[in-house]
């Protein structure tokens, strides 16, 4: 399993329009095969600083389907975010491997 991770760094400002947009683009992501489903996460510290920082993790079947995402629909993604909210968030992106699971 692959886990895609996303981190964004928000203008206060246009936070709500943001997250507004983002949820649907999340559920879109998941209609890509091999997704199998995302966590959205947002940082409780980062309000004061003028920005807020959230983190979308992806979790993907296997790297293939990573590579497929990438090959055939990053691009016209990412040009979503960059087409309505330019200048005004930044991204950055990770892929890790998941090794283990833990819980009690």
């Amino acid at each position: 399993m692959i886990i895609y991770e996303v981190n964004l760094e928000i203008e206060v400002a246009i936070f709500d329009a943001y997250m507004h947009w983002l949820r649907p683009h999340i559920k879109d992501l998941l209609t890509i095969e091999g997704f199998i489903k995302a966590d959205l996460l947002v940082d409780m510290d980062s309000k004061d600083k003028g920005i807020r920082k959230i983190i979308v993790a992806y979790y993907i079947k296997n790297y293939e389907a990573y590579s497929n995402y990438l090959i055939n629909h990053a691009t016209q993604m990412r040009e979503e975010a960059l087409k309505r909210f330019n200048g005004q968030f930044n991204a950055s992106r990770r892929v890790l491997k998941l090794e283990d699971t833990y819980s009690l």
